[in-house]
């Protein structure tokens, strides 16, 4: 079995956390909101064939708090420079898919291939009223310092969507994501950075790289909307929807997850 090597990577005012393992062409990991790298567990097995770089962003994880407004595709420009990887496949999930696209459109001569999970597509347009309605509960649980009922917003929002109870979702999932959470809301919560967005949306017909988009079934309509936009708009986009599962999709089939990641990394 591969070993996981652990990393910190130098970027400005901080470090990244991130993990190596396995061989071969490279493929970076970048997690949803609120998670971390814990998230890919289930992609790991795809280390029989790439090279694998999985990292918390900054303010999660481990990695450090934003104290100054910041890009999230400079830190993964930084980090591709650390390893000296000149052209990686990217995957990304929600926020790590908007990072992802970001990246494509800013430098499109170091991707090669690229994998998304319901990404936001920057900048991030809400109009869900179930999106919306758990965006409220959030601040009224940051007013209030309820951190419990900030990440159960968090969980109602990214893991169980708008048709499931809590309790019809894989309860060890929801407890993963419920750590991952804690721990970024609880090591990041001093944070005054804010995360910068460019605007992707306007020029997704620019970004070539061939570009697998999932969504899951079960996932609120913005996500939906918004990976059907990419696919209509990006000339080499295919999206599948990823039937029985919700944000998470990844972690809830990974069988089905891993050989169409393995397909579309193959060409």
């Amino acid at each position: 079995m591969n070993t996981i090597e652990s990393v910190r990577v130098p970027v400005p005012d901080g470090e990244l956390y991130a993990e190596v393992v396995g061989s071969g062409p490279p493929l970076v990991l970048l997690h949803a909101d609120y998670l971390g790298v814990g998230m890919w567990d289930e992609q790991l097995e795809l280390a029989a064939d790439h090279r694998l770089i999985r990292y918390d962003a900054r303010s999660h994880g481990r990695s450090t708090t934003a104290m100054a407004d910041c890009r999230a595709e400079e830190d993964l420009l930084a980090l591709l420079d650390h390893f000296e990887i000149g052209t990686a496949s990217l995957m990304g999930n929600s926020m790590g898919g908007a990072t992802t696209l970001t990246f494509a459109l800013q430098n499109p001569e170091r991707v090669d291939r690229v994998v998304l999970f319901g990404p936001g597509i920057p900048p991030v347009d809400f109009r869900d009223p179930f999106i919306l309605e758990g965006h409220r509960e959030q601040e009224a649980a940051r007013q209030a310092m309820d951190i419990d009922r900030y990440v159960e917003a968090f969980l109602r929002i990214g893991v169980d969507g708008p048709h499931r109870r809590p309790d019809e979702v894989d309860p060890q999932i929801r407890a993963r994501c419920r750590d991952m959470a804690m721990t970024t809301v609880g090591n990041h919560h001093t944070a005054t950075g804010r995360l910068l967005e460019r605007d992707v949306a306007s020029r997704l017909a620019e970004i070539a790289a061939p570009t697998l988009l999932v969504v899951g079934e079960l996932e609120a309509t913005d996500l939906h909307r918004m990976a059907r936009d990419a696919a209509e708009r990006m000339p080499n986009a295919e999206l599948v929807e990823m039937a029985g599962c919700g944000h998470m999709a990844s972690m809830e089939n990974p069988e089905e997850v891993n050989e169409l990641i393995r397909r579309h990394l193959g060409g």
